[in-house]
């Protein structure tokens, strides 16, 4: 582990979560909404960008499956880790860089949009699941007023 300016500590995925997240990537760019919800914990819970919670692997299905047939629709998804904390010894907090490409843009055209997924992933076996995932944007930079 190293340790960061803020004195937390920090490491670097080992690369089974690495290939986690690339399993789920796939899953998620196929629309593949039951291999999506199997990356998920029994007890796991997804919160879209929309505000639907989807609780357990049912419902993290239905909540996926409805950001497919709406935001999601004709889109390509690359998913980063940006950070890892490592929690006890099965337990990772993950931030993480969603690139969304093709994406429905408020203005009605398509374009890339960045999100940020902050992910709690639980070891399980060789790989890891998620506990609960937070996708999200961040709003933009106010004006400057001076």
């Amino acid at each position: 582990m190293e340790s960061t300016q803020a004195g937390t500590q920090e490491y670097k995925p080992d690369q089974s979560l690495e290939t986690s997240l690339r399993k789920f990537e796939e899953a998620f760019n196929r629309y593949d909404t039951k291999a999506v919800a199997s990356c998920w914990a029994e007890d796991g819970t997804l919160i879209t960008p929309g505000g639907e919670v989807g609780r357990g692997r049912s419902g993290v299905e239905t909540a996926y499956r409805h950001d497919v047939e709406t935001i999601l629709d004709g889109t390509r998804s690359r998913f980063t880790i940006t950070s890892a904390r490592r929690i006890g010894q099965d337990m990772c907090f993950l931030d993480c860089e969603q690139e969304l490409q093709n994406c429905p843009m408020p203005d009605g055209s398509r374009g890339t949009m960045k999100l940020h997924v902050c992910m709690l992933a639980k070891k399980s076996g060789n790989g890891w699941q998620w506990l609960d995932a937070r996708p999200y944007a961040f709003l933009p930079k106010p004006p400057s007023v001076h």
